[in-house]
């Protein structure tokens, strides 16, 4: 008999110190049932949980995000007209970035018209079949460890930002539902199952492309190793030949589908969402390593999700080392498809919109890596001690450890859900209620925030930043956006324009309608008036931002020299003379403060704040006389406004008396 090798001694004597850490819970048919329907149970319970406390304190149900009654507008109108459109049967666009969702909720529409309710449901559900399918999912990996698999069910079951989208209405849990299945029929082999799944991902999000890609490579590196070493690889699975058919010819029909829909509706093979997100969410809107740094790095790392970091950089480096020596691992598809994903947003899109919603889909993956990381570090530590049962011991800890932070980190995130929700509740949804009471029907809206404003206020919608107009995405972030968005506004005879002032800014005339409190995102409603209405420029609304937050931490010459600088580039904006009225009072410049006043009130002579802050000024330096001057002017054009009155009340308050009485006796 031949004298083993070097190199097979070795591996017989390392073959020798490998414990074996495995363990099963002993599940009985009946008990798998009762694990299954526990785990279902929970995921209904816990994001209603959400919509229940929310409504406790707000007493009215909502959504955190406004994106969810764009979904709705849709499916209203192709539920009612059976048209694709944004208004009625008119606007037909490709501006829903998950038309099957949007199918969804049209069908939806038939059983109830309760849209809170009918997007909550469906969100819960999908978040269901999402912890079924992942629980059956993990079982692939975990065969000889149960226990495991339940565990990373029950990680997926109380992840927080998991439970608060489910409740958003937006499509996520669907994507992710059809995600984590198409990779269970991937790693099950079966065709019709996995075609149909991984086509439908593409119907559902475009960034689905990612996780395309991610099973192309798996399965072409299978291939690779079958026929490098048949058998040393007698454990890979690859598809029939005629099975291959037919996941070309389902997944093929149905994504062709999906750009066909997409050419049709629009010209273009992708829906406007795409275009215009990328146009407007670009790098020189947010820095790419911004973007890894608060999006990506702090987002997967910050509290509990710590706790499964460190186990999940074990997985990778597991995985890595698999695949350099050419042994394949069946979680590389995970792998690939969240570093993809991040990558795909890093270089086109590095925003992860609120709650980094656009990376959640990537939490189902990054569980399954942790579980398998921390089994395969245990694993190693167990054949250093040689003690099973220790090893075994401490892997049930960290796991019912993470469980418990998730736990936490579940309810305090009941908070978020509920406040953010009356967030957009009091500026979105009230704001389109006031509109739809106080605009005459068939009044077009100019907006940027089209999901809530189009739904309630049953008023025609321009979309200003391109996702249902898509005539608006070339000219994003460029230096000639706000007057293309003034033609245009005169183009499609636009009345009344609603924006949060962070975004677009009018200025020298007043608000019909403010919605928002503590000065942080503000809706306005103005009437659109030709010749007057000044809607300021990208570049001087974010200088005036930014000037504010200067003037807020006291830098007062670096405040003023961005206002001059803003004053040159729109020299008829009375908002920045009036900036800069308030740095000269600020600093004791009563002379140059009074030029700035005069400026803006020239500018806007409606201008109370101006008027007031001008009164004032010459109240402070005795000139009496010019402060009741400005004052009267003002109340000329404006005589009812009680807070100049009573003002001029306090300067000269016989007199006012009589002006009172002639004004009143005169309504």
């Amino acid at each position: 008999m031949a004298k083993p090798s070097k190199k097979q001694e070795k591996q017989q004597k390392n073959q020798k110190k490998t414990v074996d850490i495995s363990f099963d819970i002993n599940l009985t048919h009946t008990t798998g049932l009762l694990i299954i329907a526990l785990l279902l149970i929970f995921s209904v319970v816990l994001p209603y949980y959400y919509v229940h406390y929310a409504y406790s304190v707000n007493h009215y149900n909502s959504f955190p995000l406004d994106d969810p009654w764009i979904h709705l507008q849709f499916a209203k109108n192709l539920a009612e007209y059976g048209s694709f459109s944004y208004f009625r049967n008119e606007l037909v666009t490709a501006g829903s970035t998950s038309p099957i969702y949007t199918i969804i909720l049209a069908a939806g529409f038939f059983v109830t018209k309760n849209e809170m309710w009918l997007s909550y449901i469906i969100g819960i559900l999908f978040f269901a079949l999402s912890v079924f399918y992942f629980y059956r999912l993990s079982g692939t990996f975990f065969p000889k460890d149960n226990w495991l698999a339940i565990g990373a069910a029950l990680l997926l079951v109380l992840d927080k930002w998991i439970n608060f989208i489910s409740v958003t209405g937006m499509e996520t849990t669907l994507y992710i539902f059809l995600l984590v299945a198409s990779y269970y029929y991937y790693r099950k082999m079966n065709a019709i199952g996995f075609a149909v799944t991984l086509g439908l991902t593409f119907w559902t999000r475009p960034d689905a492309l990612a996780f395309i890609a991610a099973i192309a490579a798996d399965y072409f590196f299978r291939v690779y190793l079958k026929n490098r070493s048949p058998k040393e690889n007698t454990g890979i699975e690859l598809f029939a030949k005629k099975d291959l058919y037919k996941i070309a010819g389902i997944f093929g029909i149905i994504v062709g589908a999906y750009f066909a829909m997409n050419f049709l509706i629009s010209g273009s093979l992708l829906p406007n969402t795409y275009s215009a997100k990328l146009a407007y969410y670009s790098a020189e809107f947010r820095s790419r390593a911004e973007f890894m740094k608060v999006e990506v790095w702090e987002y997967f790392t910050e509290s509990a999700y710590l706790l499964i970091f460190i186990p999940f950089l074990f997985g990778v480096i597991k995985l890595g080392s698999d695949t350099i020596k050419l042994k394949y691992n069946a979680l590389i598809p995970a792998f690939i498809f969240i570093a993809l994903l991040i990558f795909m947003y890093w270089y086109k899109l590095p925003y992860a919109h609120r709650f980094g919603r656009y990376m959640m889909p990537i939490f189902p993956f990054y569980i399954l890596l942790s579980v398998y990381g921390g089994r395969e570090f245990f694993r190693w530590f167990a054949n250093y001690i040689g003690d099973s049962k220790l090893v075994n011991g401490l892997n049930v800890i960290l796991i019912a450890g993470t469980l418990v932070y998730f736990s936490s980190e579940y309810y305090k995130t009941r908070k978020i859900f509920q406040d953010q929700s009356r967030h957009i509740y009091i500026r979105q949804v009230e704001t389109a209620k006031w509109l739809k009471n106080n605009t005459p029907e068939g009044s077009i809206i100019a907006t940027h925030d089209v999901g809530a404003i189009a739904y309630y206020s049953d008023r025609k919608i321009v979309d200003v930043v391109g996702l249902i107009n898509p005539e608006f995405i070339s000219k994003l972030n460029t230096k000639e956006f706000a007057g293309f968005v003034e033609e245009q506004i005169i183009k499609q005879n636009v009345n009344y324009m609603a924006f949060l002032k962070e975004w677009f800014q009018v200025v020298n005339q007043p608000a019909l309608f403010t919605a928002g409190e503590n000065a942080f995102e503000i809706m306005q409603v103005y009437k659109y008036i030709p010749g007057k209405t000044h809607l300021l420029s990208t570049e001087v609304n974010s200088g005036i931002q930014y000037a504010s937050q200067l003037i807020s931490s006291r830098q007062y010459p670096q405040a003023m020299n961005v206002l001059k600088q803003l004053a040159a580039m729109d020299p008829n904006s009375s908002l920045t003379y009036f900036m800069m009225a308030y740095v000269n009072s600020l600093t004791n410049d009563g002379t140059s403060a009074e030029k700035n006043l005069l400026k803006a009130i020239e500018l806007y002579p409606d201008y109370k704040d101006a008027v007031l802050s001008l009164s004032n000024l010459y109240r402070i330096q005795q000139k009496t006389e010019d402060s009741r001057s400005v004052l009267n002017k003002y109340l000329a054009i404006n005589p009812q406004d009680t807070a100049v009155i009573n003002q001029l009340n306090k300067l000269d308050p016989v007199k006012m008396d009589s002006v009172n009485t002639e004004k009143f006796n005169s309504k």
